[in-house]
């Protein structure tokens, strides 16, 4: 069948951009922030290039017949456009937070990078300032970050495939990120930017699987400079050690690349200390009144302050002195900091032993296990951590998409992930709860469960070729 040269690919993808382009025109330009055609023209090309982008990318690195280089255009446009249909929607995150430090920023400038603007690290401060400088609709233009990452995000997951499990994958998986349920509503719809670190995350371990630790090591550290979130493929750096394709030099290329985000912040008059503590505050300075945030993980089965007698908590109804409409006589915020210390003393406990076991039986670990290992926990941290977000298995989501694609045989594990993700975002972004968060959250077990047995089979079969090989 005939394939397109690259002049007559660049041809058509810059037709069918210009067409998308007048499309979306036509549709922001009704818009309730838009101020008239002109705005929404410039909004709309602003997303037009990177659509352009991306599908140049697709078009001069890849061998499409036409008919399967116009679907994926086609598939992307329209990917492109239900993303532009949620823009004009604000979240409470928006209202409460994202809109007023853009508005300290835009009143302060560069200076305010020298203070502490909201609870997010220094990068994604840096795109605030920037947005700051436009006079486009902020709301529009943080949600531009993020599409513009979802499409990357599509490009480093499609190298992914590749590296995990083969050529043939490489295209079914570009087109499933662009469409991604847990993608699409948290970035374009939520106005969230975890598609950001998860790219870095995702070009960290291709690069680490080919060959290339440096960069491997400086796209690591960019991801944690975006997201404390990144800690949860940490565990694969030690693998990485293990196997020697990391070796403890390289750690210089993840130091240096975290200090160099740091770099404005401490030249508009911000302490190194206080620059490096926005973790630290983050994480221990605040949300004190529940031991999950709507996460399905394993705190949702215990009662809460504010929720302990709805729907997913009816079992209380036993416990003398509680009815549905009172509140929890045994629950109040005093104690509760408490138990959150106490459930991470627990989850400390749970990792080390895990790693621990991994350390012992290192040799039983091979190098083509990093996907087993990487997926294992980016479900089983956030699954056994105190204080965990509905969005913070964001990474499991993803990685379970490449794990259906390796093992063809466990293709209902994206399905439970996906689903357990996605229902508990319904929670904060609808205010309904579609499904029964304990329901969730053994759904997001049974798949650990499924990972956890997948991974302790290759290394006692690892463990049996050894002792042969020994014996031999």
């Amino acid at each position: 069948m005939k394939q397109f040269g690259k002049k007559e690919s660049a041809a058509f993808i810059f037709l069918a951009s210009l067409i998308l382009w007048g499309v979306m025109t036509w549709m922001i330009s009704g818009f309730r922030l838009v101020r008239g055609t002109g705005d929404a023209a410039q909004v709309s090309f602003l997303f037009a290039f990177i659509y352009l982008a991306v599908m140049l990318w697709m078009g001069m690195t890849r061998k499409d017949t036409v008919p399967k280089l116009g679907f994926i255009l086609l598939f992307a446009a329209v990917a492109m456009i239900a993303r532009i249909m949620m823009l004009d929607y604000n979240s409470a995150d928006y209202d409460s937070f994202l809109s007023g430090w853009i508005e300290a920023f835009r009143k302060g400038g560069f200076r305010m990078l020298g203070e502490n603007v909201g609870d997010y690290n220094l990068l994604y401060q840096y795109v605030l300032l920037l947005i700051s400088f436009s006079p486009l609709p902020d709301l529009y233009l943080i949600k531009l970050f993020t599409i513009l990452f979802d499409f990357l995000l599509a490009l480093a997951m499609m190298r992914a495939a590749h590296v995990f499990a083969g050529e043939r994958a490489e295209l079914p998986v570009f087109l499933i990120m662009l469409i991604l349920p847990t993608t699409l509503i948290e970035g374009a719809f939520w106005g969230q930017c975890d598609s950001v670190y998860a790219f870095f995350v995702i070009m960290s371990l291709c690069d680490l699987k080919t060959g290339h630790p440096w960069r491997s090591a400086a796209f690591l550290s960019v991801a944690f400079a975006f997201k404390l979130q990144t800690i949860f493929v940490f565990p694969v750096v030690l693998l990485g050690l293990i196997h020697r394709e990391y070796r403890p030099r390289h750690a210089l290329a993840f130091f240096c690349m975290y200090f160099v985000t740091l770099i404005p912040a401490l030249c508009a008059g911000r302490s190194l200390v206080d620059a490096v503590s926005v973790y630290a505050n983050q994480s221990m300075g605040q949300y004190y009144h529940r031991l999950t945030y709507n996460a399905p993980n394993l705190y949702i089965f215990f009662p809460m302050l504010e929720f302990a007698n709805t729907q997913e908590y009816t079992w209380m109804r036993f416990i003398e002195g509680i009815n549905n409409k009172t509140q929890n006589k045994y629950l109040n915020m005093d104690l509760f900091p408490q138990l959150q210390h106490a459930a991470l003393y627990a989850c400390i406990i749970l990792v080390v032993i895990a790693v621990i076991y991994w350390l012992v039986h290192a040799k039983d670990i091979r190098p083509d296990m990093t996907l087993q290992f990487a997926l294992f926990f980016a479900i089983f941290l956030p699954f056994v951590m105190p204080k965990i977000h509905d969005r913070y298995f964001y990474l499991a989501d993803i990685m379970s998409i490449l794990y259906a694609f390796r093992y063809k045989e466990r293709a209902y594990v994206p399905a439970l992930v996906i689903c357990a993700s996605f229902m508990s975002y319904m929670v904060f972004l609808t205010r309904q709860r579609p499904m029964d968060e304990r329901v969730l959250a053994l759904m997001m077990f049974a798949a650990l469960i499924v990972v956890a047995r997948d991974l302790l089979t290759g290394m006692r079969k690892n463990r049996q070729t050894i002792e042969v090989a020994g014996v031999c």
